[in-house]
């Protein structure tokens, strides 16, 4: 899934920036990022002599256990009482491995990154918070299964709000992912490569397998909330996709904003945007 959606991505920035994209090896160029993939594990690992190599080893395999292990309570999967919580508590605890990451590094444009990025993740997590509150807060119900379940009966709240809650929730996704424009965790004009750049081979890959699984995770979320009523796999299928391919748009076409203007819009417009939303929405219910 991975290794389509790197070739995808590459594509589509190729037609949006008028080139080719990956098209000499193999048909149409399939095999590219297979080759890349190659190549990179055959890169040398390197390990900087310092009293922290173990949170700079670890970091990485707290990075794809915690993307991996987010897909047991993804929706209509997980049994588990409580799965909403879970995967907010999931996602929070990603910020500890950009920590890790950079304070192991013993590089000093590695732990500047690891700082920023922890102020951003603590921004944006606040509001992802209280935006899933909002969708607690309708179907009263701390399940992934109560929220569908509650959308897919016709109750008239969720769908008032719909369309601004897919357009504050698209925007949220972005921040969560480190996508366009909000990638401020690997910016690698202003620091070098972000949190991981001393990571090479191993390290490397854990870190982009972890994100593009993080894409694909969130990609299904959306589609189960916002359009319950996919329940094939081909209609399931192609609305993830569609979220897929929506994303990889935005990074061609959106500009990067400046670390300080993403504070700003996530304390300064997403929080108050959405506690007004989750007042009218609880007045609402009060009504009828």
């Amino acid at each position: 899934m991975v290794a389509f959606l790197v070739l995808l991505e590459r594509k589509i920035l190729g037609l949006l920036q008028l080139r080719k994209g990956p098209n000499i090896v193999g048909f149409y160029g399939l095999v590219q990022t297979v080759a890349d993939g190659i190549k990179l594990v055959m890169k040398e690992i390197l390990f900087t002599k310092n009293k922290r190599v173990l949170f700079f080893f670890f970091a990485p395999v707290f990075s794809i256990v915690l993307s991996l292990s987010i897909w047991e309570f993804l929706p209509r999967v997980s049994v588990i009482s409580g799965n909403v919580l879970l995967v907010l508590i999931l996602s929070s605890i990603s910020v500890f491995v950009i920590i890790g990451a950079s304070w192991g590094s013993d590089n000093v444009y590695a732990l500047i990154r690891g700082v920023r990025a922890t102020a951003q993740m603590c921004s944006y997590e606040v509001v992802i918070f209280l935006f899933m509150g909002v969708f607690l807060f309708i179907s009263v119900c701390l399940d992934w299964e109560g929220v569908i379940l509650f959308q897919s009966y016709g109750y008239c709240y969720f769908w008032l709000f719909g369309f601004f809650f897919f357009f504050v929730w698209l925007r949220i996704i972005l921040a969560e992912l480190n996508r366009t424009p909000f990638d401020l965790v690997e910016r690698e004009s202003e620091l070098v490569g972000g949190f991981n750049v001393e990571y090479a081979s191993f390290g490397f890959t854990l870190f982009f397998l972890a994100e593009y699984i993080n894409i694909w995770f969130m990609s299904f979320l959306t589609c189960f909330l916002f359009f319950p009523f996919m329940d094939s796999i081909f209609h399931i299928s192609l609305g993830v996709f569609c979220v897929v391919v929506l994303n990889l748009f935005l990074r061609g076409l959106l500009p990067r904003f400046k670390f300080f203007d993403l504070i700003f819009l996530t304390w300064g417009v997403f929080l108050p945007v959405v506690l007004f939303v989750l007042l009218v929405v609880g007045f609402i219910l009060f009504l009828f």
